[in-house]
């Protein structure tokens, strides 16, 4: 053998063990790669296996703050039943769900306790006011929470204050109040205030464009009406409160008892008219 022949020899030898030895480590690799998914595969189906259902009622804890929307039906309306898995149920989107099928709720917390167990939190709307209809006697059997916040509730609000609203329908299950309906929210609410019960507001109607007509505890009526009463805010709200100690004072400096319609509508004039018709 030539030196030349045995130097090309020296050279490729060494070239073909590293190309082996890379292949193997490849093979190894993969292997490797290989046994590690079939392990995770196997340990995420034992996994999910332990997220089934097996009684509803022990693994999944619902806790509301009222009684309009019973556990059994939150249950249900997650999907979360007796074969489900809580794996696999997308809890935010079933959240979103339930929220816009039930106006009643005000929010929903949810706490996971994988593998088999949930906590959901609910939070009802409390009803501050009745919503009626303008010159329609019976009551819509709707009402609506401190957001203004639309919904049906039967049980328990027939010493709640009323909104009247212009004309029916008016406003929809799972609406928001807007306009002079939500100014007669927020002047129901602040009538409830020690400062003004001495009032007895207990009805404001929102059917005439330039004010409210309120109906007092002395069955007397009054035209309220403040600057930006259709779009509450801080400021605006401070208007509405000087408004009605405006009212307030000028009804306790009344020595008559004759019926009257007293006009809360002009800033810092509050005034009455034995003889005026509502217009």
């Amino acid at each position: 053998m030539s030196k030349r022949q045995y130097s090309r020899n020296k050279v490729i030898k060494p070239r073909n063990v590293k190309g082996v030895l890379f292949v193997a480590a490849l093979v190894l690799m993969a292997a490797v790669c290989t046994g590690l998914a079939l392990a995770y595969g196997k340990l995420r189906e034992i996994w999910i296996q332990q997220c089934e259902v097996h009684d509803p009622t022990l693994q999944v804890e619902v806790t509301t703050t009222g009684k309009m929307v019973p556990p059994d039906a939150i249950r249900e309306a997650f999907g979360i039943r007796k074969g489900a898995n809580l794996w696999e149920i997308n809890f935010e989107e079933r959240r979103r769900d339930v929220l816009a099928k039930y106006p009643t709720i005000r929010s929903i917390a949810i706490a996971k306790r994988l593998p088999d167990q949930v906590c959901i939190t609910i939070t009802e709307r409390e009803p501050v006011v009745r919503i009626g209809i303008h010159d329609v006697k019976q009551w819509s059997g709707k009402v609506a929470d401190t957001e203004g916040v639309v919904f049906a509730c039967r049980r328990g609000v027939d010493m709640l204050p009323m909104v009247r609203e212009s004309a029916a329908p008016g406003t929809a299950i799972g609406k928001r109040l807007e306009g002079h309906s939500l100014a007669a929210l927020r002047l129901l609410e602040s009538a409830q205030d020690a400062e003004f019960q001495e009032l007895g507001i207990r009805e404001a109607d929102a059917c005439k464009p330039d004010f409210l007509l309120v109906t007092l505890g002395n069955y007397q009526k009054a035209k309220i009406a403040w600057e930006g009463m259709d779009n509450p805010s801080p400021r605006t709200q401070d208007k509405m409160l000087k408004v009605m100690r405006n009212l307030r004072d000028a009804i306790n400096a009344r020595l008559t008892g004759i019926s009257v319609i007293w006009n809360a509508t002009e800033p810092d004039r509050v005034y009455a008219d034995t003889k005026e018709t509502i217009q």
